[in-house]
Parts: structure tokens; sequence; C-alpha cells
């Protein structure tokens, strides 16, 4: 696993803003199917990133992008989609049986104390 770029904390809160944004957006224009796909998938690979879970942002990227590509570009779609939801799904499956999914204590600790620091930043900040 990669080193994270951000907190657990702060990788949720620019993938919530990015979502929020990306729904104001395609309300603003009424064009909610298939730029949905991309509202859902951009904001949850900004967040694996932000985390270092590459992998995971590449397959996200790949699912939701192919998804948004194959229907606004006309796409045969009958054999395209499930090939990726297969893909997608395949994936998550080995990866939860080959990789550990609870993080170590060490890890669990670092992402507190980052948490904690941004706090009192952010604290020394509003005094």
């Amino acid at each position: 696993m990669s080193r994270s770029v951000a907190s657990i904390k702060r990788a949720k809160f620019y993938s919530l803003v990015l979502f929020l944004v990306g729904m104001a957006i395609i309300t603003y224009y009424r064009a909610f199917w298939p730029a949905l796909m991309l509202v859902i998938g951009i904001p949850l690979a900004l967040r694996q990133y932000l985390l270092g879970r590459h992998y995971d942002m590449w397959v996200t990227l790949f699912v939701f992008v192919g998804v948004f590509v194959t229907i606004e570009f006309d796409i045969q779609w009958e054999i395209f989609l499930p090939v990726l939801f297969t893909i997608g799904g395949i994936y998550i499956f080995f990866r939860e049986y080959l990789e550990s999914s609870t993080p170590s204590e060490t890890e669990v600790e670092e992402s507190l104390n980052e948490e904690i620091e941004e706090d009192t930043n952010e604290n020394r900040k509003a005094k």
C-alpha cells in the first residue's frame, strides 16, 4: 500500500466537496444521466488517491468513466458494461482476500496523529 497523501478526515472532506460541486453542476445543466457516473466516480477516485490506494483509484475510474463513455458516445453496451462491472467486482473480491483489510496499529495511530495535528493547527489559526 502506498503512503497516503492526506488523513482519512481530509480525504473524505475533499471528496465530499468535489461530489457536491459535481451535483451542483449537473443539477444546473439538468444533465443527470450519464454525468452522474462522473460525479460519483471522480470523488471516489480522489479519496482513494489521497489515501494511497492507487490500484483502487484506477479501477474506480475505469468502471465509472467507462460507463459514462459507453452511454455518452452510444457504444454497444450489452457486452462492454457487463465486462466493466465484472472486472470491478473481481478486483474488489480478490483485493479483500489477498490484502489485509484492517490497517495496522501504526497506520491508525499515524492517521489519528495527523488529524489531531490538523485540528490543532486550525485552532491556532482561528485564534
